[in-house]
């Protein structure tokens, strides 16, 4: 689940309460508010006037929620987005992912972005998990960089293959992680390897609140509406492009060589291998 959070400035108590419910949301609904501040150890009172934080009147009415979106199936998620799809008028329905560029950009932190630019500027070779539905930003991301004449490899395995690739990652090297909805157990592993090993990470999610956000060194936020609806890609690909953009201005010069180096090569073999339209 998606905590609402968005414009909120938590207590401590309410931060380790949300940091709780995201790691824990399958044990939720079997719990009483006792628990969960024994869980937090912050007192029942804190638990009790957590839920308006989170658009709710109480712990009763969350766990609905919780039943609620674990029982979605993929087809109640497309039927979200038809629902907001405008029949008559084909140009209304894309300002439906304008909301998501607008709480993407909300949430912007200058920050992490240009912490995030340099970290890919500097890294020995870029690495890229980005399971499922960010398969498109992984590939992406790898084209984009590439043109600038990086090293990029895709970790496109999970499950124990992924230790396969991972023991080639060195303490100059930056993984980029996108993980959308939860904590998967290889987003797990590549986090916390990375402290042992001393690569850095950059995650890009959707979450904001999850325990993945203090343990990767550099995190950008990216809307893709709530759990239960159709989860778009409009503002993601933007926030990659906008970053990869500033990547290539801070190496503006081997940038700029790769892709007239890039020109020179269709140029001179556009016979043998013409441009695909």
């Amino acid at each position: 689940m998606n905590l609402a959070l968005e414009g909120h400035k938590l207590s401590r108590g309410h931060q380790r309460i949300a940091d709780y419910i995201s790691k824990h949301m399958e044990d939720i609904p079997f719990m009483v508010e006792e628990d969960i501040a024994a869980a937090c150890q912050v007192s029942t009172s804190t638990v009790s006037r957590f839920w308006s934080e989170v658009g709710c009147r109480n712990l009763k009415e969350f766990k609905q929620k919780v039943k609620d979106e674990m029982l979605l199936s993929p087809s109640q998620k497309l039927q979200s987005a038809f629902s907001k799809m405008n029949e008559n008028d084909a140009a209304a329905s894309l300002l439906v992912g304008a909301d998501y560029l607008q709480q993407t950009a909300d949430r912007l932190s200058q920050e992490a972005f240009d912490r995030a630019a340099s970290l890919l500027r500097d890294a020995g070779t870029v690495y890229i998990y980005g399971p499922g539905s960010a398969e498109s930003l992984a590939a992406l991301t790898d084209f984009r960089l590439t043109r600038f004449g990086m090293r990029v490899k895709r970790l496109d395995r999970g499950g124990h293959e992924l230790f396969n690739l991972l023991v080639h990652v060195q303490p100059q090297d930056v993984i980029v992680i996108f993980g959308f909805v939860s904590e998967s157990p290889e987003l797990s592993v590549l986090l916390d390897h990375a402290k042992v090993k001393g690569y850095r990470t950059l995650l890009v999610t959707d979450l904001a609140v999850s325990g993945m956000l203090e343990k990767a060194d550099v995190t950008l936020y990216t809307a893709r509406g709530q759990l239960w609806e159709f989860h778009s890609m409009v503002a993601p690909v933007a926030l990659l492009e906008t970053l990869i953009v500033a990547v290539g201005k801070q190496m503006e010069e081997q940038a700029v060589a790769g892709s007239e180096e890039l020109h020179e090569l269709r140029r001179r073999y556009q016979k043998l291998l013409p441009k695909r339209v």
